[in-house]
């Protein structure tokens, strides 16, 4: 699973089905955003607890999937194609789009080899080169959405004509399942990649109703640190006795919003604090005795200690 994007200025096939679809179960397209602009900052993004134990169960165990779905495929063209499998040793780019696909490998077939969908049911005839992701889960035996969206980010940048995904899901069993380049999804996705560079150019959120829960930024870098974790320790006291102390702690709220705000953050780790800024969907009221409200955000501002 190695990585060959530069977040500062590619998106990797991986962070396309975010931009495409809004959102997906482990990401959002404005997460996606921030993450390339916290990138040009060189500010590091922390990922989820779940997403990283994604990442760590795939780069663990893909190698073996990839040998073990050679010889699927090679048992399947027995006596008709010979089957191999190349390397990646770099990206394949779209620089015009800034897209790049890093495939976990490529599979080439000498004649021809006739794969069902096991979910479909349908036959595709596969010859030549095509790419091969791997995909390991504990809740599919089929590839989602998103990842087809990423086969076929990948295909569009590697201008290869199919590719299998090979999915080693909750049943334990290797599903492979064989896909066409499909040229009207990557029309989709040529014109959602530059929707999102255009945002990014021209620093626009995509929309709250598309938000998922945002990234936690760590600003231990800050030149200020220390100045931004007394004003936090003053907000925490402030809070604590409100009643005496509704200045101060409105003051010291002000500054740390605008610490977020010059960082682009929503919710920021710092010394041993958790600064929360983020934008929160006030829900929309029904028909009452007063007028039907429409739906709006709000930042709701705390700061609470990191767990160890």
């Amino acid at each position: 699973m190695a990585k060959f994007s530069d977040d500062t200025k590619e998106l990797g096939a991986s962070r396309v089905p975010a931009i495409v679809l809004g959102q997906t179960k482990f990401s959002t397209n404005e997460r996606e955003r921030q993450k390339t602009i916290h990138a040009r900052q060189n500010i590091p993004t922390i990922e989820s607890d779940f997403a990283q134990d994604a990442k760590e169960r795939g780069n663990y165990l893909e190698e073996a999937i990839i040998v073990w779905s050679i010889d699927k495929l090679a048992k399947i063209g027995e006596g008709v194609a010979d089957v191999r499998v190349h390397d990646v040793t770099d990206g394949h780019r779209l620089p015009d789009l800034g897209l790049c696909a890093s495939l976990d490998a490529i599979v080439q077939i000498d004649g021809e080899i006739t794969m069902q969908d096991p979910q479909t049911k349908g036959h595709m005839v596969l010859t030549g080169m095509g790419a091969l992701e791997i995909k390991t889960t504990n809740t599919d035996d089929f590839p989602r959405p998103d990842q087809v969206i990423q086969l076929q980010t990948q295909l569009l940048c590697s201008g290869l004509k199919w590719g299998i995904i090979a999915i080693f899901g909750k049943s334990q069993r290797l599903n492979l399942v064989p896909y066409k380049a499909d040229q009207e999804l990557h029309a989709i996705i040529m014109e959602k990649v530059a929707e999102f560079w255009q945002k990014v150019d021209m620093n626009e959120p995509y929309p709250p109703l598309d938000n998922g829960k945002p990234y936690t930024i760590n600003l231990d870098h800050l030149k200020t640190k220390n100045e931004v974790i007394r004003i936090a320790m003053d907000w925490a006291k402030a809070d604590a006795e409100v009643r005496e102390w509704t200045t101060t702690r409105q003051e010291c709220q002000e500054a740390l919003e605008l610490v977020m705000e010059q960082n682009d953050a929503e919710i920021a780790e710092i010394g041993e604090y958790k600064i929360l800024n983020p934008i929160v969907k006030r829900k929309a009221q029904p028909e009452k005795l007063v007028p039907a409200k429409d739906a709006s955000w709000y930042r709701k501002f705390k700061i609470e200690k990191k767990e160890n």
